[in-house]
């Protein structure tokens, strides 16, 4: 990892993980589904996709977002079994993990939590910088974002084919902070900008939010 770190950033594999899960909460939640497309020089060179026995039922507000049931999950393998399959290693093999708002989906692959110390490259953080002008209230979804930079998402809510737009939006938007040739920077100085900016956006977020006036108790 660590030649990757100091590597032009253009020239460091990138897979990027999307996952489908039970809901949003990851201490009681799991993932329904997982999908991981690796980029090489701003292609998708290798991907891979399958549903995920989550041991645990998925309400029906999940399967209305992404349209998998206990049926179709009931003969899936655990995530664990699927990042340990030889096809997911040979994957992500001397690759930097990426996503799209990564401190969601990290927390639904293993190894869980935050043993995956090292920040992963999150698109949605050039985002936010690229469309800050962009105003509308779900602006930033994945969906909404592709369609806006014109790349084609055929089935939104497909965890492979959320990871694959990810790749996409990060390749089109990080060229413009970070270049694309000679005068690269380096995945660690990207790594940097992008920690700086996703602290700088929680602090705008709270600070916003410690302004709004209390809500009333919801009525008994």
């Amino acid at each position: 990892m660590i030649k990757l770190f100091s590597a032009a950033w253009p020239s460091v594999p990138v897979c990027f993980i999307d996952t489908e899960t039970t809901g949003t909460a990851p201490a009681t939640d799991r993932a329904a589904q997982v999908g991981i497309a690796r980029f090489e020089g701003g292609k998708c060179v290798g991907e891979f996709c399958s549903l995920v026995n989550p041991a645990r039922p998925i309400p029906a507000e999940a399967t209305a977002i992404h349209g998998i049931t206990d049926a179709m999950v009931a003969d899936a393998p655990l995530i664990g079994d699927v990042f340990a399959s030889s096809e997911v290693v040979a994957l992500l093999a001397d690759a930097w993990p990426g996503a799209y708002n990564q401190a969601f989906d990290r927390l639904f692959v293993p190894p869980f939590g935050e043993a995956w110390s090292q920040p992963w490259v999150d698109s949605l953080s050039f985002v936010r910088v690229a469309d800050r002008w962009v105003k509308g209230s779900g602006r930033h979804k994945l969906a909404t974002t592709a369609a806006r930079h014109g790349i084609e998402m055929k089935g939104a809510h497909n965890a492979l084919v959320d990871a694959k737009a990810c790749g996409e939006i990060f390749f089109k938007l990080a060229p413009l902070q970070f270049g694309d040739g000679a005068d690269a920077a380096t995945l660690g100085e990207l790594l940097r900008w992008q920690r700086i900016q996703e602290a700088e956006s929680w602090f705008d977020f709270n600070s916003w939010l410690s302004k709004q006036p209390p809500r009333e108790a919801a009525s008994q």
